[in-house]
C-alpha cells in the first residue's frame, strides 16, 4: 500500500503573508469576518471566519512547469498549526468536490491519471493515483473554483 502526505503551506509562508497587506503578486490581501467556516491551506481545516481569514493569491512550490500557476487560498489570519498527518485526508480535501491534478517528476501532467471525487472516495483515489510508477505527486483543487488545496507526495 502506498503511504502518502497531504502538504500545507509551509508556516514561514503563512506567517509571512498574515504580516502582509499584498500578496506576492501585489494584490491586497483580502479579510473575512463572516460567521461561516473557510478552508485555510495551512491547518488545512475548515476554519471559522469570525477570527478571521485572509485571501490571498498563492503559487504552489511544484509544479515548476507550464502547469504552475497562482491560485486563490483562505488563510486564517492568526496562527493555527501546520497540518502534518501521514496517510490522512484533511477535512478541507474531505468536505469537498474535489480535482486530483497528478504529475511527473518533471511537471507535466498526467491527464489520464486524474480523478474527481467526492464523499468517501478520497483516500482511495490517492492511493489509485499513486499506484502508477509514472506520477511523482497530486495537487488536489477544489473541483468547481480550481483554487489548489494542498499538495500531495508519497512518503
Amino acid at each position: 500500500m502506498t503511504s502518502f502526505r497531504c502538504i500545507a503551506i509551509n508556516t514561514a509562508a503563512a506567517v509571512r503573508l498574515r504580516r502582509a497587506t499584498t500578496d506576492d503578486f501585489g494584490n491586497a490581501i483580502q479579510r473575512f469576518d463572516l460567521d461561516r467556516s473557510y478552508p485555510c491551506r495551512h491547518c488545512l481545516c475548515e476554519a471559522s471566519g469570525k477570527t478571521g481569514m485572509l485571501l490571498l493569491s498563492y503559487r504552489t512550490p511544484k509544479p515548476k512547469s507550464i502547469y504552475g500557476h497562482p491560485t486563490a487560498i483562505f488563510l486564517c489570519a492568526s496562527d493555527c498549526e501546520r497540518f502534518d498527518q501521514p496517510d490522512a485526508i484533511p477535512e478541507i480535501v474531505r468536505n469537498r468536490l474535489v480535482s486530483f491534478r497528478s504529475f511527473s517528476g518533471d511537471g507535466m501532467m498526467i491527464y489520464n491519471a486524474h480523478a474527481i471525487v467526492e464523499g468517501d472516495g478520497h483516500d482511495a483515489a490517492v492511493r489509485r493515483i499513486f499506484a502508477r510508477d509514472d506520477v511523482a505527486y497530486i495537487n488536489a483543487h477544489t473541483a468547481r473554483a480550481g483554487c489548489m488545496l494542498c499538495h500531495i507526495e508519497r512518503v
